[in-house]
């Protein structure tokens, strides 16, 4: 466990309650978060085409979900940092995590995010 998937295990049960309706718990939350800094990391270095408006999306969601996070009465912009710097540990040491989330559950909380009605 990484130092922010620890901090995200030690919070107390009505805080950790405050991640269910969007992401239906803090690994979730935690891999939703790795997965996008993955994606914006693989599409600023990949440069497919559209690549600004992707990047542009991708950026506003990881900026709702500071938010959001935020609005639970924690720092959204450090916990995302945190867990961003966690992906980009495993990048440069070439470690695959074990993602246990399908694309189709990853896609659904970002559309919950994007559309903000949590």
């Amino acid at each position: 466990m990484t130092k922010i998937q620890e901090t995200l295990a030690a919070l107390p049960e009505e805080k950790k309650a405050l991640f269910i309706p969007a992401f239906g718990d803090v690994d979730k939350f935690y891999t939703t978060v790795y997965l996008i800094a993955r994606n914006e990391h693989v599409t600023e270095l990949e440069k497919p085409d559209r690549y600004e408006d992707r990047l542009q999306v991708i950026r506003q969601i990881r900026g709702k979900v500071e938010k959001l996070v935020g609005s639970f009465g924690l720092d959204g912009s450090e916990i995302v940092a945190d867990i961003a710097s966690d992906y980009f540990e495993d990048y440069v040491n070439y470690k695959e995590p074990d993602i246990r989330m399908t694309n189709e559950e990853f896609l659904g909380i970002i559309q919950k995010v994007a559309r903000g009605n949590l």
